[in-house]
């Protein structure tokens, strides 16, 4: 038997069992749950087969978008919740948030209540709304600013023409006037866990990640947050554009290729040698990565 068709649970990495975590990745064939554990990489299998638009996990959940419907995971697999076509999910403080058809709205108690109208919502995370003609706030819907943004996440935005994050505390204009511009360039890709996907033991206050067309990069210095030298390259094991990262013990990401990522600690794996370790998954039309 070879490597690539062991499961985690055989392979016992040195004697030594390591915690183990089910990540989905959501694309164009459906939802597909890989199995890691102490930074190796195991067994993936397709969960669901649908066309998937967005795809995010939290609270033991995992939510997909698709042109039909929002789906959850339940213990007999994904069923629908009876939202409709749906191009975001995403979680905050209170639950599951769906966007589509220009509707923003919130699934709670088996039911979906208006938040607002948003039109072309591109991603949804804690209480931000990325669209295609800037960043809204929830649960109110209210124009935050900026223009063309593809991803949110915490206080930050991805969009066409920089990296920015937003202090709604800050400037005496207004909640537009707040944005404080950390990277240039397009970016599609933001991501952070705001220390709530970290071990209890842990220290720091999370982790966030940010990619533009050709580069992973890690905020280093979260405290500072900018200039551009605390964000520092990924040192990934392929050469291909990142589409989003997940947060669990480990650090989730996957590519638009459909290769899955996962960054571990070198006191976490077997070897002690952590870093970023790689696997194709073969699947295509990659829209993210989630973990319950």
């Amino acid at each position: 038997m070879t490597d690539d068709v062991l499961t985690l649970s055989e392979k016992r990495m040195y004697g030594q069992t390591r915690p183990e975590t089910h990540a989905y990745v959501g694309s164009g064939l459906g939802v597909t749950r890989v199995e890691t554990a102490g930074g190796q990489i195991g067994r993936f299998t397709l969960a669901h087969r649908c066309a998937a638009r967005d795809i995010a996990g939290a609270n033991g959940e995992i939510a997909v978008a698709t042109e039909e419907a929002v789906l959850i995971s339940t213990d007999e697999g994904f069923e629908p919740t009876g939202f409709g076509p749906a191009t975001a999910v995403g979680y905050d403080a209170d639950g599951l948030v769906a966007a589509g058809e220009g509707r923003v709205a919130r699934y709670d108690d088996g039911e979906w209540w208006e938040m607002g109208e948003v039109a072309d919502v591109r991603a949804l995370s804690d209480d931000l709304v990325a669209a295609a003609d800037g960043v809204y706030g929830l649960p109110g819907c209210a124009y935050l600013g900026l223009h063309d943004a593809a991803d949110v996440a915490g206080p930050f935005a991805a969009t066409a023409d920089g990296l920015y994050r937003r202090d709604p505390q800050e400037g005496t204009v207004g909640p537009r006037e707040n944005w404080a511009a950390v990277r240039s360039g397009a970016h599609g890709l933001v991501a952070t866990d705001d220390g709530r996907s970290r071990p209890p033991e842990a220290s720091d206050v999370g982790r966030v990640h940010a990619a533009d067309v050709d580069t992973l990069y890690e905020l280093t210095d979260r405290a500072g947050a900018g200039p551009e030298p605390h964000w520092q390259p990924c040192d990934l094991p392929v050469r291909e554009r990142v589409v989003d990262v997940a947060y669990g013990d480990d650090t989730y990401a996957i590519t638009a290729d459909g290769t899955f990522l996962v960054n571990t600690a070198d006191d976490a794996t077997a070897d002690g040698r952590g870093g970023w370790r790689s696997r194709s998954l073969g699947v295509p039309e990659v829209v993210g990565v989630a973990v319950a």
